[in-house]
């Protein structure tokens, strides 16, 4: 009697198990499928997810940097960052070592200081984000 109520009490947990196993692998097939599927029937979905996301990023970086242009010492700070930041550089560069990366970080720094500063001088604080410089080389080496 004691072995068969045993036996009873493992019937759901082994259950348990194999759906559990069963979910587990037969998602990531389905999660494929359904990003082939998606992607494959028209090459306009990737297109417009693309132009959504970059939107997405633009209205996030304006927020960032009306929300940046509302503290006060944001664009002394930004600036002095960008100093030790070119410090940075030079020492990396001395040690053989790329420091384009760090640079374009200080130049950004910089530039967000520049149109902070130029915003409160105009007392206008609906800023225009400016656009990234595009860069011809590779930072790798």
């Amino acid at each position: 009697m004691v072995n068969y109520i045993h036996s009873i009490r493992a019937v759901p947990a082994l259950l348990i198990v194999a759906v559990t196993v069963t979910i587990g692998v037969g998602a990531p097939v389905l999660a494929y499928a359904a990003a082939t599927e998606q992607t494959g029937n028209t090459g306009q979905a990737g297109n417009t997810s693309q132009k959504a996301n970059d939107e997405r990023r633009k209205i996030g970086e304006a927020n960032d940097l009306k929300l940046k242009a509302r503290d006060p010492l944001y664009a002394e700070q930004a600036k002095s960052l960008a100093a030790q930041y070119k410090e940075t550089a030079e020492i990396v560069a001395r040690q053989g070592g790329n420091p384009q990366p760090i640079l374009d970080a200080a130049a950004q720094l910089e530039g967000q200081s520049e149109v902070i500063s130029k915003a409160r001088q105009n007392k206008n604080l609906s800023i225009q984000i400016p656009e990234p410089a595009a860069h011809s080389h590779s930072h790798n080496k």
